[in-house]
C-alpha cells in the first residue's frame, strides 16, 4: 500500500476526472451532428444514484425522427456511445407531440412517447438502463386503447413499489379521454385493459394528464377538461386511483374556478405527505387581459386550500407566467418560479414566492424579484434544491441571440453567491428547452445538470454541470475534494484497465471495501483493510485479485467504523 499520492496525483491529471466543461464558450455535448436535427430534450436524475439521463429525438436519413439517450455520471462522463443509443427507430410522425422519461428506484430509465408502427400514433413505452439493456424487450411495450384511434401526449409516474404508471390522451369520437396503465419493473401490464377518465356524456374532451405519485402505491391524474369550440376553455381537475386503478374519491376535483390556456400544462409536484402542489397560469384579478400565476395544494382527501388557489404576487402592473412550482427535499415550503415581464411583454425579469402550509404568500406581496424586469429579457427555465438554497436556471437575451445562466438564493430569496451570477453558456444563439436535474451530493461533489436544446449548429443538445458552490466543470483541488472530510477515487476513470483505489481520510480506521456492478450485485470484497489518517492507495489486484471487469459502470463501497464512502467508475 502506497500513501501520500492523492494530492499529486489529482493534481497532474485533473483531466481525467470528467467531461463537463470548464469553459462557458465550450459546453458539453450531448449530441449535436452536423445536418440532422437533435430535438425536445428530457433530463432525468435519481439523486440516489447520480446517472443523469437525457431522452431525445434524433433526425434520422428520412427526415422521420429516431428516439434516442444518453446517460451520464455526476463528472459528464457518457456511458453510451458518444452518438448516443437508438432507443426506438419505428416510424414516426412529423411532427413531435409532448412525451415524458422519468428515473426509476433501481436507476431505469422510463419513457413514454408516440410513434406509427401500428399504422396509427399511439403510445409505446421503454425502460432502459444505464449500460443500454432494455427492460421491457427490444421494442418496448405498445399501450393501445382498442376503443381509441390512436393516442399521444403520454406522461410517466413512478410509483413507491417501482411500478411505472402511464397516462396519454386517447384520441375518441366524439371527444377526447385519458387512458392509463400500470407496468411492473420487469415489463408485466397490470391492467386486462386500459383505465379511463372519460365523459360518458360526450360533451368535455380530456387532455394533458400528469401522474403524481403517493406514499403508498396509489397515485393521482391531473388532467385538463375543455369544452366549447375554438379555443376551449380549460379546467383542471384531479382524482386518486388505488393500485387496481379504480378511483378512490367520489368525484373528481376541480382545482380551481380558474380557467387555463388551451395549450398550457400547469406545474404539479408531490408534497411528501400524499399531496400535491399545482402552480399555473390564469388571468388577473384585478386585470383579466393580463396573465398572472396562482398556485393550489390539494391533500389526501382531496381538500384544496381554496376555490381558486393563492394568487402568487398581487400587482396590476405586470404580467406573470411561465410558472415552475418545486418542493424538494429539504425544503419546508413550496417555492414557484415566475417569468415577469412588463405590461406589454418587452421587458422580462425573474421572480420567485414561496407559501406556507395554508397558502399564504411568504415573500411579501410580489415575491422576491431575483432578476429585475429589463429589456436585456430575463428567461427563466427551471430551479433546483441543493443542500443550502435553490439554483436557478434562467436564458437572457432575445430570441437567436440568448445566452445561459444561473444564480442560486436561500429561501428567502436572498443571492448566495457572488457575484450573483453565473454564466454557463456564453455562446450566443437561440436556447430553449432548458431544465435542471434534481441535486446530486457525492463525496466529492454537489451539482446540479442543466440540459438544453441549442442552435449553435442547427439544432442539437448540450449541457453544463452547476456546482453548488457557483463553479462549473470539474472541481480539481484537493481542498474542495476533501471538503465533506474524506474521498474516495477510483483512478484512471474511465479507464480500459483501472489500477488504483485512493483514499483521503481524516481518521484511521479498519475498514471492508466492496465492489458492485450497476444493478446493484457484489462482485468481490476485499476483506478487512487498514486505513491511516490521510492518503491511501491501493491497487485492484490486491484488493481484489484478478477480477475482470466487463465494460460497464461500477460502484466501490469503502464501509468502517469512521469512515463510509462510495466511488464509481466506468470501464469503457
Amino acid at each position: 500500500m502506497k500513501r501520500n499520492l492523492l494530492l499529486a496525483l489529482l493534481l497532474a491529471t485533473s483531466t481525467v476526472f470528467g467531461q463537463f466543461s470548464n469553459d462557458p464558450a465550450v459546453n458539453a455535448v450531448v449530441r449535436d451532428s452536423s445536418g440532422p436535427e437533435e430535438v425536445v430534450p428530457i433530463c432525468a436524475l435519481n439523486p440516489l444514484f447520480g446517472t443523469a439521463y437525457v431522452s431525445w429525438f434524433n433526425q434520422n436519413a428520412s427526415s422521420s425522427y429516431d428516439f434516442s439517450m444518453q446517460a451520464m455520471d455526476e463528472m459528464g462522463y457518457q456511458l453510451l456511445p458518444s452518438s448516443g443509443l437508438t432507443v426506438s427507430n419505428y416510424p414516426q410522425s412529423s411532427a413531435i407531440f409532448v412525451y415524458d422519461t422519468k428515473v426509476d428506484h433501481e436507476n431505469n430509465m422510463v419513457s413514454a412517447f408516440q410513434d406509427e408502427r401500428s399504422g396509427l400514433l399511439d403510445i409505446v413505452a421503454y425502460r432502459v438502463d444505464a449500460l443500454g439493456n432494455f427492460n421491457y424487450g427490444n421494442a418496448g411495450i405498445s399501450l393501445t386503447d382498442s376503443a381509441a384511434s390512436g393516442g399521444i401526449a403520454p406522461n410517466v409516474g413512478i410509483l413507491a413499489n417501482n411500478d411505472a404508471v402511464i397516462a396519454w390522451i386517447a384520441s375518441g369520437n366524439p371527444k377526447d379521454w385519458i387512458s392509463f396503465q400500470k407496468i411492473s419493473p420487469a415489463g408485466v401490464i397490470a391492467y386486462s385493459s386500459p383505465k379511463r377518465i372519460i365523459d360518458s356524456t360526450n360533451v368535455a374532451s380530456y387532455s394533458r394528464p400528469q401522474v403524481v405519485s403517493m406514499l403508498n402505491d396509489d397515485f393521482m391524474i391531473l388532467y385538463i377538461e375543455q369544452t366549447g369550440s375554438g379555443l376551449p376553455a380549460s379546467k383542471m381537475f384531479m382524482q386518486r386511483f388505488n393500485a387496481a386503478g379504480n378511483s378512490v374519491w367520489t368525484a373528481p376535483v376541480q382545482i380551481s374556478s380558474k380557467l387555463i390556456g388551451f395549450a398550457a400544462y400547469p406545474s404539479v409536484v408531490p408534497d411528501g405527505n400524499n399531496g400535491a402542489y399545482i402552480a399555473y397560469s390564469s388571468g388577473n384579478p384585478t386585470n383579466p387581459s393580463f396573465n398572472d400565476v396562482y398556485i393550489q395544494h390539494i391533500d389526501e382527501n382531496g381538500v384544496l386550500w381554496s376555490v381558486d388557489g393563492t394568487e402568487a404576487c398581487t400587482s396590476t402592473l405586470t404580467q406573470r407566467m411561465s410558472p415552475k412550482v418545486r418542493f424538494e427535499n429539504g425544503m419546508t415550503n413550496p417555492m414557484v418560479l415566475i417569468k415577469e415581464t412588463d405590461g406589454s411583454q418587452g421587458s422580462a425579469g425573474v421572480t420567485v414566492q414561496s407559501f406556507d402550509s395554508v397558502g399564504n404568500r411568504l415573500l411579501g406581496p410580489d415575491g422576491v424579484a431575483v432578476t429585475p424586469i429589463t429589456a436585456a429579457y430575463d428567461e427563466p427555465y427551471d430551479m433546483r434544491k441543493t443542500s443550502d438554497g435553490m439554483i436557478i436556471l434562467y436564458a437572457e437575451g432575445l430570441f437567436g441571440n440568448q445566452q445561459l445562466y444561473a444564480t442560486k438564493i436561500d429561501m428567502n430569496g436572498s443571492p448566495l453567491w457572488t457575484p450573483a451570477n453565473v454564466t454557463l453558456s456564453s455562446v450566443a444563439s437561440n436556447k430553449s428547452r432548458a431544465q435542471l436535474t434534481p441535486a446530486y451530493i457525492s463525496p466529492t461533489i454537489e451539482s446540479v445538470i442543466a440540459v438544453w436544446e441549442d442552435d449553435r449548429q442547427d439544432v442539437g443538445i448540450y449541457t453544463q454541470n452547476i456546482n453548488n458552490d457557483g463553479t462549473i466543470g470539474i472541481i480539481t483541488n484537493v481542498s474542495a475534494l476533501s471538503a465533506s472530510g474524506s474521498a474516495a477515487i477510483v483512478f484512471p476513470n474511465p479507464s480500459t484497465d483501472v489500477q488504483s483505489l485512493l483514499i483521503n481520510s481524516t481518521a484511521s480506521d479498519l475498514v471492508k471495501i466492496n465492489l458492485y456492478d450497476v444493478a446493484g450485485k457484489l462482485i468481490s470484497n476485499s476483506g478487512n483493510q487498514q486505513i491511516i489518517s490521510g492518503s491511501n492507495e491501493f491497487t485492484f489486484e490486491e484488493l481484489f485479485g484478478n477480477t475482470k471487469l466487463s465494460p460497464g459502470v461500477y460502484t466501490i463501497r469503502i464501509s468502517g467504523t469512521r469512515i463510509s464512502e462510495n466511488a464509481k467508475f466506468v470501464v469503457r
